[in-house]
């Protein structure tokens, strides 16, 4: 009788721990945000039933790919309590880089090698100066955002640098029906998902953006943190910018500029806080469907895509407010 009571109470804690699992879920900002993406899509294919095919969620999701990739590095410095808006001239630069050493050399593998090393250390030196001049981040980025896209330039003159059917595979390819970038993107997001929940550095990353003092305190070595957070941005800037290049079949001086706003927006959407301390791979995800949603109904009701500009300046603006109101409650 004993044990028949433990279990029946055993199992009533476990079956009231999960409900308020399901119900701290619900009304978090995932769910907020899963909840609004329903309802968005269902007022979407209400006015264009093409919306719910399966060809153009596929094709939404091969738009969001490659911002989603960056989005992810974004969202990891974000996390830790730093910026970098410097993402998208690093994008062009890698691109340049790689379209350049390609055309010269006829060869695909160094190229690749190179910009691997190159991205990796674009945020290597992001995260140096960052973390030795204890300078604003935000500063810090916007002049090396500067600084790359001028060697961009410096590297081009200028012109563009068509591939001419070299490395299509990574951006144009396809697994079946699902085109590559897209497989790449969902390898990122869990990546980072592991990253983020299971290691040491995922939990550090948390602590350092939370509270950068305490884990100093703790015996954190925050600079250490840093440039890794930084140069893994970097990886993965190398990697949008090759799949993105490939997929133009061609490399331009400004391949990269605006991927840094639509990054941050989307991470920020997503519910990673600009304070530090706060962020998951399934808000980084659900933050770029947003806008990627948003962005193919704005098309399928033929609006002016000039005006996609107006609309993630907006959305920024209001999610960072949201997410100010909301630290201050705290």
């Amino acid at each position: 009788m004993g044990e028949n009571v433990n279990n029946s109470g055993d199992e009533l804690l476990v079956s009231s721990s999960r409900k308020s699992k399901v119900r701290d879920f619900v009304f978090s900002q995932s769910g907020f945000l899963i909840a609004f993406i329903i309802v968005l899509s269902i007022a979407i294919t209400m006015v264009n039933r093409n919306f719910i095919k399966p060809q153009n969620i596929i094709n939404v999701l091969g738009q969001i790919s490659i911002v989603g990739i960056v989005a992810v590095g974004v969202g990891l410095i974000l996390i830790s309590g730093d910026f970098d808006i410097s993402v998208g001239s690093q994008i062009s630069l890698n691109g340049a880089v790689l379209a350049i050493l390609m055309t010269r050399t006829g060869s695909i593998l160094l190229p690749v090698i190179v910009v691997v090393f190159l991205g990796a250390g674009l945020g290597f030196i992001n995260g140096v100066i960052v973390s030795k001049s204890k300078c604003a981040s935000f500063i810090i980025t916007l002049g090396t955002r500067a600084a790359y896209h001028g060697l961009v330039l410096v590297a081009t003159k200028g012109r563009n640098f068509p591939l001419q059917g070299m490395f299509e595979t990574l951006g144009r390819g396809k697994l079946g029906v699902i085109p590559i970038p897209i497989v790449i993107f969902f390898i990122v997001l869990v990546f980072a998902y592991l990253l983020l929940k299971y290691t040491r550095f995922g939990r550090t990353l948390y602590a350092v953006g939370g509270n950068r003092t305490a884990a100093y305190l703790s015996g954190v070595n925050v600079d250490v943190i840093k440039i890794a957070v930084y140069t893994l941005c970097g990886l993965l800037v190398s990697l949008a910018a090759m799949t993105l290049i490939s997929k133009l079949g061609a490399s331009y001086p400004n391949t990269g500029d605006g991927y840094e706003l639509e990054a941050l927006a989307a991470v920020v959407v997503g519910g990673t806080s600009l304070w530090g301390g706060k962020g998951t791979a399934l808000g980084l995800f659900l933050g770029v469907v947003i806008f990627g949603v948003m962005s193919n109904s704005l098309n399928m009701m033929n609006v002016s895509p000039y005006f996609r500009e107006v609309f993630i300046g907006g959305i920024i603006i209001v999610a960072t407010i949201l997410s100010r109101i909301g630290e201050m409650r705290k």
